[in-house]
């Protein structure tokens, strides 16, 4: 948030994810969940995920929700 006082995530040893696909492989780790688990909970097809986490496309804003309820906050915009 702008106004805030936290250090630059540039400066960090552990930067935050830069893109979603990131951050969505990291939650399926921290969830110790694989693609095909995620996407039975998600309502989306494994190649959905996959394709997802290979960066090769964004979800849309109703699969956003649903990943917020399941993983909890998407800090990409």
């Amino acid at each position: 948030q702008p106004g805030e006082t936290e250090p630059a995530d540039v400066m960090s040893d552990e930067p935050g994810p830069a893109t979603f696909a990131e951050w969505m492989a990291t939650a399926l780790r921290r969830e110790g969940m694989t693609q095909e688990a995620a996407a039975r909970q998600l309502g989306v097809s494994v190649k959905t995920v996959s394709r997802w986490v290979g960066g090769a496309t964004q979800p849309r804003m109703r699969d956003l929700r649903r990943i917020k309820e399941v993983f909890g906050e998407v800090p990409i915009h």
